[in-house]
């Protein structure tokens, strides 16, 4: 029996892909004003860089415990999280939340240690607070909420 071919349009959102191990570092790192991209040397597809766990670590608990965080390679996290048993859901995932952080920030969390990278990023949940007000994880029209960290 023949294998059938792998193809990327088939993998839901949400699911590890292989565009960003097949994308080069740098690819996308200026684009659109973004902040270069953190190194990550000994990552997989789908894993934070240890700066944005840090920044998972302490926002986490404003998404659903089945919220999952992606990496973008311009260094952005993505968040979402299922809801095809919800009643009022449009779509199986919920509208994506990307977090976009400002590169004097990433500096500073880089030259931290641990416990002041937390305390960098838990002083700028209020932003992320304020960045969601008014968000519908249900949207008729799933376009990403962006929230500017920093």
């Amino acid at each position: 029996m023949d294998a059938k071919p792998t193809s990327s349009s088939h993998i839901r959102p949400g699911t590890t892909s292989s565009w960003m191990t097949v994308c080069a570092a740098g690819s996308d790192d200026a684009r659109d004003g973004q902040a270069p991209m953190t190194p990550r040397p000994d990552t997989d597809a789908g894993t934070l860089d240890p700066v944005r766990t840090v920044f998972w670590q302490a926002y986490r608990h404003l998404f659903p415990p089945h919220a999952l965080p992606a990496q973008t390679p311009g260094g952005s996290l993505v968040i979402s999280w299922s809801v095809m048993d919800d009643p009022h859901a449009h779509h199986p995932y919920a509208v994506p939340v990307l977090l976009r952080f400002h590169e004097a920030l990433l500096d500073a969390m880089g030259a931290a240690d641990a416990r002041m990278q937390l305390q960098l990023a838990q002083e700028h949940e209020p932003a992320l607070r304020e960045g969601l007000r008014g968000y519908d994880p249900f949207a008729h029209v799933p376009d990403a909420r962006v929230v500017t960290i920093g």
